[in-house]
């Protein structure tokens, strides 16, 4: 298992830039190109073995524990001088947790606190990392449709 403080969550945001996130953290609803809106979410970690690893995410209600969005895919790494990996750019290198429209919801998704969660494991599905943050999704201004996707039902 990788220590806690070898793994950064991290959001893409509207202009493609990797941001950190943590508790509190804001992370930006982003329009998925098959509608709706998601968050682009993934890690960067920092380890001495194979990047190729799979990404497992999560938004969940902690009101209700239930979880309204979900995907799993292959993170796309790329390795620093650092010594850390970080996601590629791009919808494909890091799970697209649509998030929007949620019939499980019981609030509005934009602008309420949910938590994060992100589990790494390796190609055979062995856990690698975990990490988890309580986050407010966003709308941008300018997304007209953003509100509307992510109201209650």
């Amino acid at each position: 298992m990788i220590d806690a403080s070898n793994i950064q969550l991290v959001a893409s945001d509207f202009n493609d830039h990797l941001i950190d996130i943590t508790d509190g953290s804001q992370v930006t609803l982003l329009g998925a190109p098959q509608g709706g809106h998601i968050l682009l979410v993934g890690a960067r970690i920092k380890a001495a073995g194979d990047c190729q690893l799979v990404a497992n995410a999560a938004l969940r209600d902690t009101a209700t524990n239930r979880v309204l969005g979900l995907e799993q895919r292959p993170l796309l790494l790329e390795r620093r001088s650092d010594g850390w990996a970080v996601p590629r750019r791009g919808l494909d290198a890091m799970p697209n947790v649509a998030v929007c429209p949620a019939s499980a919801a019981s609030t509005m998704i934009y602008n309420h606190e949910y938590k994060l969660e992100v589990t790494l494991m390796t190609l055979d599905e062995q856990p690698v990392a975990s990490a988890s943050a309580m986050i407010t999704p966003t709308c941008l201004p300018t997304d007209g449709f953003c509100e509307g996707d992510c109201a209650a039902f």
